[in-house]
């Protein structure tokens, strides 16, 4: 099996998504630790540190299977292109999108309310999130709420396909802010 096996790069990004929550829950937990001290500082800290999480492990993730695709395009012959990111992207953003589908939900009264759940399982956006829907009911959410998950969902395929363009061209980022190429 010479080629770029897409179905493997597909669930791997998947479960990267997955790895984005496993980490994003201990900056969850630190957040909740020092929220009453920091107040609304620390909503921007940790929920900087939570979106960066998303960003850099989706980034890095991108830009490994772009050299592999990159390399395997140019060696094999295989029929794959740049784009093939956003795909990986939308892997590893399908349960926060799903979440995000159940909120929409709950918000409409089509199902109980979500939010605690919701909160706890997009951890990455929970401290900002916080900002913005304190409160632990859905029904007290403002609906302009779903503009910052919106935002917070494309983090996920903007961020990975990003790192698989990159990658894929064998573009170095450092090379090019040091040496200005």
């Amino acid at each position: 099996m010479d080629g770029f096996d897409r179905k493997k790069a597909l669930l791997f990004a998947f479960l990267k998504g997955l790895q984005v929550e496993f980490f994003a829950f201990f900056i969850m937990i630190f957040f909740w630790a020092v929220s009453v001290a920091m107040k609304v500082l620390a909503n921007l800290i940790f929920g900087f540190a939570g979106l960066m999480c998303v960003v850099c492990i989706l980034l890095d993730y991108g830009l490994k299977q772009g050299e592999t695709a990159g390399t395997k395009n140019k060696l094999h012959g295989d029929e794959i292109n740049e784009s093939f990111g956003i795909l990986m992207g939308l892997a590893a953003m399908a349960p926060y999108a799903l979440t995000a589908i159940l909120l929409v939900l709950s918000r409409a009264g089509a199902i109980p309310d979500i939010m605690p759940a919701y909160k706890v399982l997009n951890a990455a956006l929970y401290p900002v999130f916080d900002l913005f829907a304190h409160s632990a009911y859905v029904k007290d959410m403002h609906p302009a709420v779903f503009i910052l998950v919106a935002g917070y969902l494309a983090l996920f395929p903007i961020s990975c396909a990003v790192g698989f363009r990159l990658g894929f061209n064998k573009i170095d980022l450092k090379d090019k802010v040091i040496y200005k190429k």
